[in-house]
């Protein structure tokens, strides 16, 4: 009796459930916009640019120190200098060697650490905001008194090379070595890996990467980024206080000039790995320059194509078609130059079909875009930026990214804004500055199993490359 009673009651007060009309699809609100932070600017005695956000709550910071430069600034005949010299900064330092100073990270419960990019340097601090003080003298260590001591470089060149050897093996890093050379040129500044070849890094000496350390890393080419539970006035004096007496290199940043124009039917290529069951391709055209006003549009386009995971290129080449996992546009934008990026990873039986529909899509893409991709598009501009603001850790490489490109803090609120007001028209303008016609198109797979079929559906005048040892 009381059962029934109580479900008497329960019906009696369930509330009627809406009727949905599935045919219709549901209303999506617009995405609410959002504003990023942005630092305050301050500059130490020697010229060094500080760039310093405030968040309390938690005791924790993240600091970065990015320099201009990067491996652009390798020799001609040495390739990965700059990446294996950044790298040394961490294995010994001060009074510490490579196994002390690790200690000593470890001790601190630090994260310290380096890295190289084609143009820039930058070296990561995540610290608890007590052992700071601690941290910033082990950074100091880092960058003023690096050790590079012989047996530290002997061993990091074994280690090298066996990075190099695991990294011919995965045809996603070989593909995007090729592409630099081909799009940019042999001897442009970034065509080269970033982490050297075996002839190159089997001649470093300690003297070669301790010379490239004096001529980068410099007051004249650095900027502080610092995020977390920080005062502006004791972290200025704190960083005065160890990096004031810092001299600059005197050396100008190397200049990054554009990629010459590619045409005519010379822009078909293969790389041969053979045995692999996946083959790897890559476009690579002409974009805004990171000055051009169409610049912002141009990305809004390029999320459209493969920038998110219901993107065309995603949805025709994955979701229609299941040649691949997934496949990616992008756009980049530099001060001579940007370009625009389509890539994925496909099926070795498929590769001759894949990239043909690949090259039919692009054509597609040509044509513009409509309003509601463009709303699509923006959305996830949005969303990314708010993913790029939720740790300090991120936040910090963010701002790190506008200062290794030169740009301001208030880059990041200024190009979102110009993002959300950029109208369809305006990316369809943009789009245009891609032109398929002067792409370069590699293939990297087993082309004796491949490379019949792909000259038969896309007639061309390919070529066979070999990338340098």
């Amino acid at each position: 009796m009381i059962t029934s009673t109580l479900l008497f009651l329960a019906c009696a007060h369930t509330p009627e459930t809406p009727v949905i009309d599935l045919s219709k699809p549901p209303t999506v609100a617009d995405t609410p916009l959002y504003t990023p932070p942005v630092t305050s600017v301050h500059t130490l005695s020697n010229g060094t640019n500080v760039w310093i956000l405030e968040k309390p709550g938690l005791p924790l910071i993240s600091l970065r120190l990015v320099f201009a430069g990067g491996s652009a600034a390798d020799p001609d005949d040495a390739f990965g200098t700059v990446s294996m010299s950044d790298e040394m900064l961490e294995r010994g330092a001060g009074e510490y060697d490579a196994t002390a100073f690790a200690a000593e990270v470890e001790r601190l419960a630090l994260s310290l650490g380096s890295r190289t990019s084609e143009t820039s340097t930058s070296i990561a601090l995540d610290a608890h905001t007590d052992r700071l003080e601690a941290g910033l003298d082990l950074l100091a260590d880092m960058v003023l008194r690096p050790r590079f001591d012989e047996s530290t470089v002997n061993r990091l060149k074994e280690i090298r090379l066996g990075e190099i050897a695991e990294a011919r093996d995965d045809g996603k890093v070989i593909s995007g070595w090729a592409m630099d050379q081909l799009y940019f040129g042999k001897g442009h500044p970034i065509a080269h890996p970033i982490i050297g070849t075996n002839t190159s890094v089997k001649n470093l000496t300690p003297e070669d990467l301790r010379d490239s350390w004096k001529s980068r890393i410099g007051p004249d080419r650095a900027t502080f980024v610092v995020v977390g539970d920080v005062q502006t006035t004791p972290l200025l004096e704190s960083l005065e206080a160890r990096f004031g007496s810092w001299e600059a290199t005197g050396n100008p940043v190397k200049d990054i000039p554009a990629p010459p124009v590619h045409s005519g039917d010379q822009r078909f290529f293969f790389v041969d790995k053979p045995g692999t069951s996946q083959t790897t391709l890559r476009i690579m055209m002409s974009a805004p320059t990171m000055s051009d006003p169409a610049q912002e549009p141009a990305e809004l386009g390029s999320i459209v194509l493969g920038g998110t995971f219901t993107s065309r290129l995603n949805r025709l080449l994955r979701e229609e078609k299941g040649y691949t996992y997934g496949a990616r546009a992008s756009t980049m934008g530099r001060n001579q130059y940007g370009y625009l990026e389509a890539r994925t990873n496909v099926q070795r039986e498929v590769s001759a079909p894949a990239l043909s529909d690949l090259l039919s899509e692009l054509r597609r893409y040509s044509d513009g875009i409509d309003e509601a991709e463009l709303a699509k598009a923006k959305g996830a501009w949005q969303t990314q930026t708010v993913a790029a603001m939720e740790s300090r850790g991120s936040i910090a490489s963010s701002f790190a990214g506008l200062a290794a490109n030169g740009l301001k803090p208030t880059d990041l609120q200024e190009n979102l804004a110009a993002a959300m007001a950029a109208d369809t028209a305006a990316v369809n303008n943009a789009i245009t500055k891609s032109v398929l016609d002067e792409a370069i198109i590699l293939v990297v797979g087993d082309l004796a199993e491949i490379q019949a079929d792909i000259e038969q559906a896309v007639p061309a005048s390919w070529q066979v490359i070999e990338l340098d040892q």
